[in-house]
């Protein structure tokens, strides 16, 4: 049976359940108790939860199919401009550098799509495939992710690991997806998980 949901009281004046000498700043949507800023986090769902019960709100994983599918799209988005630009430059070359005009379009275009990618993960912890199979990217405890964690600790370290293990960090970090928790290694390194935002990601 799912949690019935509290309606907030009028805050003014209330105090924190763990502090009482702090004045209350949001009410927990799962105990009902008041809690100050600094007792109180966002979750994945965008409730006010109070830190105590934030570790009992368990989201749902995202599936090793969406996940995968995810980073399918995201390729794809990636490419799209480069070869769409190249096939026409070879249909409309004439000897003039046509050709190499539109591979340059074509990646500025990719780069329009990297930088559309980092907006989306900036502000919604969705890429592009994310958003279509309906995951996201948050911290552990359900907290959103900030843009320097997902570039570095989630994306360029695991990179660099990478090269310097001739690829056989990547293969183990994708293998990680079918463990229980279904987190890679670049999860463990970034302190994050992908979740279900919607029915398609399950």
């Amino acid at each position: 049976m799912s949690e019935p949901e509290i309606s907030a009281p009028q805050r003014s004046g209330a105090f924190c359940a763990q502090h009482a000498d702090q004045l209350a700043a949001t009410l927990c949507n799962r105990c009902g108790n008041y809690a100050c800023e600094q007792c109180f986090r966002v979750a994945y769902d965008r409730q006010d939860y109070c830190t105590a019960c934030l570790p009992r709100i368990q989201p749902p994983l995202a599936g090793r199919g969406a996940r995968f599918a995810a980073v399918a799209v995201d390729q794809v988005a990636l490419i799209a401009p480069i070869f769409v630009c190249m096939l026409l430059g070879i249909l409309l070359s004439n000897g003039t550098g046509t050709g190499l005009t539109m591979l340059g379009l074509g990646m500025l275009g990719a780069l329009g799509v990297v930088g559309y990618q980092l907006y989306l993960l900036a502000t919604v912890g969705q890429s592009l495939g994310k958003r279509t199979m309906g995951i996201k990217v948050v911290r552990t405890d359900g907290t959103p992710v900030d843009l320097a964690r997902l570039i570095f600790l989630r994306n360029v370290v695991p990179a660099i690991i990478g090269m310097f293990t001739w690829n056989l960090f990547n293969l183990v970090d994708t293998l990680c997806i079918f463990t229980e928790q279904r987190r890679c290694l670049h999860d463990h390194i970034a302190d994050t998980q992908v979740i279900v935002v919607n029915e398609s990601g399950t």
